[in-house]
C-alpha cells in the first residue's frame, strides 16, 4: 500500500494534534511534508517544531505535485473554498468539520470531488475510536437489546475561557452546534444510522463575551448564534433521543451519551475523545458494568480517518469518514436551526451510511 505524502492547510490549535499524530501513530500510512498557512509565522512554528522543511503561503500546498493529499484545518467559514480549490489540484482532502457551512457549499464539494476523481474525507473520527468501536459491536450483538432512546449532553462555558482566539466560535457558521454538534452526531450515526427528522429550541444567553485569556484578555466578542440549544433527534430506525448542546453550561453530571435499550441501558463516554468507560448496566445488575475495549484500537487518535481513508482506497471500497456523511450532519444541524426557528418538526432531507465497524476482533465478543 502506497504511503501517501501530505500537507497541511490551517496551521492554527488543532495542527499540533495531526502533526504529532502522524509522527508517532500513522507513520506507516502517511507522511506530513508541507505546511501552508495566511499567517507564514505560524506555519514557520508548526514546521520547525515538527521538523518539516516545506511551510509557506498555501500555495506551496496547492502547487505540489507530490503531494497526495491535503488537510483542510482552516476556519469553518473556508472550508468549502480551500477543500474545492485541492480538488481541483488535484489532491484528496480530508477536512476538519464542518466541510461546508451552508447546503450549497456542502453539494458543491461532493459534486467537485465527483468531477475530479478524488475523495474526501471529514472529521471528526472519533467514532473510530476504542471505546466508540466497543459501544457499536455491544450495540450490535444485542448487550441491552433494540436500542430505543437516547440522551446527550455537550456542556461547556465558552471556548473564551481558554482560548484567545474565540471570536469565531461566535459568528456565523459556529455557535455550539457547528463547533460540536458533529462529535455526537458521527457517534449516533455510527450506531443507529440516518437522522429522519429533528425539533428545537434554543437562544443566545449573553449578546456580549468577554475572553478570560491573554494576551486578549478583557476583549469583547459580539454573539452572532444561539449558545444554548436543545434538540430532538429522530432516526429512520425509529430510535428517539434528546442532545443539548451549549456554550452557557459550568458543569454537569448528566452522561454525554446514555442509550437506553429494551434488555438495558448503556453510557457512553465524550465522543470529543478517543478514550473513556463504556458502561452496561441491565436488568438484574447490582451494578454497572465496565465493557473490555478493542485494544487495537487504543492509539487511534485525530487522523485515524486518514489512515482508513488510505486503506479503502487501496482496497477501492467505501472510507467510513465520507463526504456523505459530513453532509448529512450539517444539514441535520441546519434543520435544528430551522426547527427552532419554524417551531415545528423538520425533516432531514439528506442520509448516510451507517459506517461499518472496524473489526479487528472475533466476530464474538468475548465478555458476556
Amino acid at each position: 500500500m502506497k504511503k501517501f505524502r501530505v500537507g497541511i492547510i490551517g496551521c492554527g490549535a488543532i495542527a499540533g494534534q495531526y502533526l504529532k499524530n502522524a509522527k508517532e501513530v500513522y507513520s506507516d500510512y502517511f507522511e506530513i511534508v508541507a505546511l501552508g498557512d495566511l499567517n507564514v509565522e505560524k506555519a514557520r512554528e508548526r514546521a520547525e517544531k515538527y521538523e518539516i522543511e516545506k511551510f509557506g503561503l498555501p500555495e506551496i500546498v496547492y502547487d505540489d505535485p507530490t503531494i497526495d493529499l491535503i488537510i483542510n484545518l482552516t476556519v469553518p467559514m473556508a472550508h468549502e473554498e480551500v477543500t474545492c480549490r485541492a480538488l481541483e489540484a488535484g489532491k484528496h482532502v480530508y477536512t476538519e468539520k464542518p466541510m461546508a457551512c451552508t447546503r450549497e457549499g456542502l453539494d458543491r464539494i461532493i459534486e467537485t470531488a465527483k468531477r475530479c476523481g478524488k475523495r474526501v474525507g471529514c472529521a471528526p473520527d472519533s467514532f473510530m475510536s476504542a471505546p466508540m468501536q466497543t459501544a457499536k459491536k455491544a450495540l450490535e450483538e444485542d448487550w441491552i437489546g433494540d436500542p430505543i432512546g437516547f440522551n446527550c449532553m455537550c456542556a461547556m462555558r465558552g471556548n473564551e475561557y481558554w482560548r484567545p482566539d474565540a471570536d469565531f466560535f461566535y459568528k456565523k457558521g459556529a455557535g455550539p452546534m457547528f463547533d460540536m454538534a458533529a462529535y455526537y452526531f458521527n457517534a449516533l450515526i455510527n450506531f443507529f444510522g440516518p437522522m429522519e427528522s429533528v425539533n428545537s429550541m434554543q437562544k443566545m444567553t449573553f449578546p456580549e463575551r468577554t475572553i478570560k485569556v491573554p494576551p486578549r484578555r478583557g476583549e469583547k466578542i459580539e454573539v452572532e448564534v444561539p449558545t444554548y440549544v436543545t434538540a430532538g433527534l429522530r432516526f429512520e430506525n425509529g430510535v428517539i433521543g434528546s442532545f443539548i448542546n451549549a456554550f452557557d453550561i459550568w458543569k454537569t453530571q448528566v452522561p454525554y451519551i446514555e442509550i437506553h435499550g429494551e434488555k438495558g441501558t448503556m453510557v457512553v463516554p465524550d465522543p470529543n475523545r478517543y478514550k473513556g468507560d463504556v458502561l452496561v448496566r441491565r436488568f438484574k445488575d447490582s451494578e454497572w458494568r465496565v465493557l473490555p475495549q478493542f485494544v487495537e484500537y487504543a492509539e487511534y487518535g485525530r487522523g485515524i480517518g486518514i489512515v482508513d481513508m488510505i486503506r479503502c482506497m487501496a482496497e477501492d471500497k467505501p472510507h467510513k469518514a465520507s463526504a456523505e456523511m459530513a453532509r448529512h450532519v450539517t444539514d441535520t444541524i441546519l434543520c435544528v436551526d430551522e426547527a427552532a426557528e419554524r417551531g415545528c418538526e423538520v425533516k432531514v432531507n439528506t442520509t448516510a451510511v451507517k459506517p461499518e465497524g472496524l473489526w479487528l476482533m472475533p466476530e464474538t465478543i468475548l465478555w458476556k
